[in-house]
């Protein structure tokens, strides 16, 4: 059984008129069961209200489900006496920086979930210098955050999440407001984390571009999982994936129709490389 369990998942918004009465339900997630191997890299991929970022707040207690339940590690999030550990061990990232730095200087900030934890003084400190020089960003531990680019904020709130030394990273769209440049610091730093730090990592995104180097993905519509496998697998149903109105890398389009042209090119090319070696062998 992997870190992330969820059974079962159901998730309702509801809005209620000026009574209080229930005036309309909407089925966010519809009986999502998933289970996420530690140490793996998945990424979601959905577009807007397919209900990936409702799924992510699931994973952290932020949200309880309607029905059905998520562990982390064992743990139900639902279970309030362990709500606390659920989110040391699932931190999360979410798509504004602003919305979680907190402090006037980089390294107070990153040092603050570790405070509060009660995490004694001198390994705060230690925890502040790791968690920096993992993202990149220890030549920027004095400065303003208000200084820093999207790009830089992003890295160090995720290097607040790490200080706190959590198993998993979950991430809700956390290069959304970011430049091209930015997106791939960030994702460059996420991906470091995975391999290095061994921690796991789930990345709710929309841009395929993300993706590539995942272990597994996940597409989800109308708040079902429709489609589960590796980069490739999921890649290689071009118009599947544009059934559930999402892109695909563009190097992936450009070898499926050359592949509809009647050139001999294998399902699921995900990068220019795979793309030119392909088509060197098939001119040599």
């Amino acid at each position: 059984m992997g870190i992330i369990r969820a059974v079962n998942l159901i998730f309702d918004y509801i809005r209620h008129d000026e009574e209080n009465d229930k005036e309309e339900i909407n089925h966010a997630l519809r009986g999502v069961s998933l289970d996420i191997e530690e140490g793996s890299f998945v990424a979601i991929l959905g577009h807007n209200g397919s209900g990936k970022s409702t799924f992510a707040k699931l994973m952290n207690g932020i949200l309880l489900p309607s029905d059905g339940t998520v562990y982390i590690a064992d743990m139900k999030t639902n279970d309030e006496e362990h709500l606390w550990d659920v989110r040391k061990t699932a931190g999360m990232v979410f798509q504004n920086p602003d919305n979680q730095i907190i402090g006037n200087v980089v390294e107070e900030d990153v040092g603050f979930g570790p405070e509060n934890m009660g995490v004694p003084t001198e390994e705060i400190w230690e925890r502040v210098d790791k968690s920096l020089e993992a993202v990149g960003m220890t030549a920027y531990r004095l400065q303003s955050p208000n200084k820093l680019s999207g790009g830089q904020k992003q890295r160090v709130a995720i290097a607040g999440v790490m200080a706190m030394k959590p198993r998993c990273i979950v991430l809700d769209e956390p290069t959304a407001m970011l430049d091209p440049n930015g997106r791939r610091e960030v994702i460059k730093t996420i991906h470091e984390l995975n391999q290095q730090e061994g921690i796991t990592v789930l990345l709710i995104t929309h841009y395929m571009e993300e993706v590539i180097d995942a272990d597994r993905v996940v597409v989800m519509d109308g708040g079902h999982v429709v489609m589960d496998g590796t980069p490739k697998e999921v890649f290689s149903k071009v118009n599947e994936l544009k059934k559930y109105r999402l892109d695909v890398p563009q190097v992936t389009e450009l070898a499926d129709e050359l592949k509809q042209a009647g050139m001999e090119l294998p399902d699921g090319i995900l990068t220019i490389e795979e793309l030119v070696e392909e088509l060197a062998a098939q001119l040599s």
